[in-house]
């Protein structure tokens, strides 16, 4: 049976390929699941919005010294990824970090006050207690929470019997005797995750912690030779599959005979199965037809992502080496981790600079031209020390807000959402399979998204 158009005002319609299995998005999750697809000897057509593989996982090649705007660190224990790695003859280095958390090469700013990391402890404008007080800021988080960690591994964490554990974090902590100012410093202040205590999961913390336990495998972080993006690109040249680039999907339809995909342009894709990979925040603004069930439904509809901002910029001048600061610094500013890479031959040298920030603070940004966005970010870092003036050349901004086929970092569950919605994308929906980075069931980051697209070939296999 023929099914009626969505309309795309200004295309025509055309069918552009025929597959067995038509998958959407060529990050990791789509690229796992294409080669394992292709391995079995089904035909696929992947279907790609950006001109680029590896979605999420992004190497700035534009950038001096080539940092990540996504994941930065392979764990030895990315089973499936390195894998794939050595399949394709990608070779690994040393974790390339972001955050320098030694004394002598960051400050903290809080409250219009600079502190050295050595003076943190003794500091009046440190609020924790105890133990805790030695830590540098951005440690406290996940130290504090690991301590009352229910889980009793990786996989419990979408466990019904754990549900009454998926409150904020704020309820677990205020029950510990935290104050409003802990929380704030500790997960409203830079936080990777959410943007406060109050819309963070505790479950969310509690599985990244003994998911870390596998993924360290023997304790080195690794990164991929030349940017981890070098890693999606050996993927796709390994499939056989043509990568339709610049292709936004607009539309999923589906009939008893097949299922396809329609594009902004109004081409379209047909096979026997899809294989959507689109984070929650993408797939929002995709029509899908016939409606899905409440449960995934619901889950697109409200799962959220973490804000990140990044403005890159290159030092025309050793500024840091006049002014008796660290050269990072971590702030409660728009300037948020304000961090010296060493990305260059020699690691003594600062190949950029790069301010980082999440939640209210990249919301605040994002309101913003990116211009404007930053001159406010250099107004915040000069005012801090003034010797930088004039000594910042910004060279790239990038939001991952702002790209419309992600809409956010990485998916960030809220209290209760992870009893309501994490299940939501185990099975597919007739002929529409689900996958990335949102519906791994055990990994997280990149080895969760490439778990998840072989869980979605296993089930094309069982089922199509």
């Amino acid at each position: 049976m023929a099914l009626p158009l969505i309309r795309i005002a200004g295309a025509r319609a055309a069918l552009q390929e025929r597959a067995d299995v038509v998958v959407l998005g060529a990050g990791l999750a789509g690229l796992n699941a294409s080669l394992l697809l292709e391995e079995q000897g089904y035909k696929v057509a992947i279907v790609e919005g950006r001109s680029r593989v590896g979605g999420r996982l992004y190497t700035m090649d534009d950038v001096p010294g080539h940092p990540e705007a996504g994941g930065s660190g392979v764990g030895s224990g990315y089973a499936r990824l390195v894998d794939r790695c050595r399949q394709f003859n990608v070779d690994f280095e040393g974790h390339r970090p972001r955050t320098e958390s030694s004394s002598t090469n960051t400050a903290i700013h809080l409250q219009g006050q600079t502190i050295k990391l050595s003076d943190w402890a003794g500091s009046a404008l440190n609020p924790f207690a105890g133990d805790t007080r030695r830590l540098p800021p951005w440690l406290v988080g996940p130290t504090a929470l690991s301590a009352y960690n229910p889980l009793p591994d990786a996989a419990s964490w979408r466990d019904p019997a754990f549900a009454n554990h998926d409150r904020s974090v704020a309820a677990v902590l205020e029950e510990k005797g935290w104050t409003a100012e802990q929380l704030r410093v500790a997960y409203g202040t830079n936080t990777s995750y959410g943007n406060s205590a109050h819309d963070l999961s505790a479950m969310m913390w509690w599985h990244i912690g003994r998911n870390a336990e596998i993924m360290a495998g023997d304790g080195k972080v690794y990164a991929s030779v030349g940017g981890n993006q070098r890693m999606p690109e050996a993927m796709g040249r390994g499939v056989k599959a043509t990568i339709h680039f610049d292709s936004q999907v607009v539309g999923i339809r589906s009939d008893n005979d097949g299922i396809e995909a329609v594009c902004a342009d109004g081409s379209i894709f047909r096979g026997k199965a899809i294989v959507c990979t689109l984070p929650a925040s993408a797939l929002r603004l995709v029509r899908i037809d016939p409606g899905l069930p409440p449960a995934p439904q619901a889950a697109i509809d409200n799962l959220t992502y973490n804000r990140v901002f990044q403005i890159h910029f290159v030092p025309t001048r050793r500024f840091w080496e006049s002014d008796g600061l660290p050269p990072s610094l971590w702030t409660d500013t728009l300037a948020g981790r304000f961090m010296a890479l060493h990305y260059g031959q020699n690691p003594s040298d600062v190949t950029t600079f790069l301010a980082f920030a999440n939640g209210f603070a990249a919301d605040h940004l994002d309101r913003m031209e990116p211009k404007a966005a930053v001159a406010a970010v250099l107004a915040e870092v000069e005012r801090i020390r003034p010797s930088a003036k004039g000594a910042l050349r910004p060279v790239k901004t990038w939001s991952w807000q702002r790209d419309p086929f992600a809409g956010g970092a990485y998916a960030c569950w809220q209290p209760g959402q992870i009893a309501r919605y994490a299940n939501a994308f185990d099975e597919p929906v007739g002929r529409l399979f689900f996958a990335g980075e949102h519906t791994a069931a055990i990994a997280r980051g990149m080895e969760g998204a490439m778990e998840s697209g072989e869980r979605a070939a296993l089930q094309i296999f069982e089922r199509i």
